[in-house]
């Protein structure tokens, strides 16, 4: 089935999703919002990276939880059980120096989550200023692959293709403004029969689970911002991901 905001895309493109936020209707239905705040979510004209609008997302230690979890994020509807679990992912990131400073305590800002009350099954993380991707495969024991160091103020485009599988026939590849920063193989996610799972829906936003509860660490605020984001099916290619032409900035 094809959601977009865009009705440029053909009927039968691979392009499953496309959030530019150019449009009227900037955060449609289906996108299911998780934030509890004013402030965790808004449309903002700077910085962006392509067209005139970005989303910029925003937690505060003290924000009350929502959805189990001190978060600001947007959810995206995940494959069916009979689809072929093969996507390809795009979004253009941005971290700000004054508001996203180095913590020793992680979060989460994509992760492909699958309910049954455990830990995302893959999901891209940072800690000490570090981007870090995340395997479970299994809900004891997990795989962590460093993929470098944050830059912050300026934008970077990163391009994820995934073989959503609970067996060796896994993969993962991701590429950074044009360059391979992950190239694994095997299980990256669990199995649909092993517990009550569903296919991995794919989440954008912040997520710091230090912050439940009355917690807190050495930073207090945490800002992101996403723009050019896309979602392919099997069908899809690293070209069909890759920004389109326009007025980046």
């Amino acid at each position: 089935m094809l959601y977009s905001l865009s009705p440029r895309l053909k009927l039968h493109s691979p392009i499953l999703f496309q959030l530019d936020f150019e449009d009227n209707d900037p955060l449609p239905s289906f996108l299911i919002q998780q934030t509890a705040t004013e402030h965790g979510l808004k449309i903002v004209e700077r910085p962006v990276y392509n067209g005139k609008k970005a989303v910029r997302f925003e937690l505060r230690d003290k924000d009350p939880e929502t959805n189990n979890g001190t978060r600001s994020e947007i959810l995206f509807p995940g494959p069916d059980k009979k689809d072929k679990l093969e996507r390809w992912y795009a979004f253009a990131v941005y971290f700000p120096k004054e508001d996203f400073v180095a913590d020793s305590s992680d979060e989460v800002i994509s992760q492909w989550h699958q309910g049954g009350k455990a830990t995302p099954s893959l999901c891209i993380r940072t800690k000490n200023n570090q981007l870090r991707l995340r395997i479970n495969p299994r809900i004891k024991g997990k795989k962590v692959i460093e993929m470098g160091a944050i830059e912050k103020d300026v934008w970077q485009y990163y391009v994820i293709h995934v073989k959503h599988s609970p067996t060796a026939d896994g993969l993962v590849e991701i590429w950074r403004n044009g360059m391979p920063v992950v190239h694994y193989k095997g299980a990256n996610m669990y199995d649909l029969n092993s517990g009550d799972f569903h296919t991995p829906n794919w989440k954008l936003g912040i997520y710091k689970s230090s912050w439940n509860g009355e917690s807190t660490t050495r930073s207090k605020k945490r800002v992101i911002y996403f723009d050019d984001i896309k979602v392919g099916n099997e069908d899809a290619s690293y070209t069909d991901m890759m920004p389109k032409k326009g007025n980046k900035r």
